[in-house]
């Protein structure tokens, strides 16, 4: 099986919080673009969780596709 591990930063905390994933939710920034709502909301709840609490992407399924995207960019 592939994993991934993401590395996201705090400098407010001081602090690097590593999340490693078992399950790659998308292979590529195109594939990020070319998704459907409905599948933004997946990649997005599929990172959630596993993520911590105050990492973790705010949707739910009135959010805008651009939003959502937006939002994964920032984590992965």
């Amino acid at each position: 099986p592939a994993y991934v591990a993401l590395r996201n930063e705090d400098a407010d905390e001081d602090t690097i919080v590593i999340t490693a994933l078992n399950v790659i939710p998308l292979c590529c920034y195109a594939d990020l673009v070319s998704m459907l709502h409905a599948d933004l909301l997946a990649v997005a709840n599929t990172l959630n969780a596993k993520l911590p609490h105050a990492l973790q992407i705010h949707v739910w399924p009135t959010r805008s596709k651009v939003f959502i995207r937006n939002s994964i960019e920032l984590i992965v």
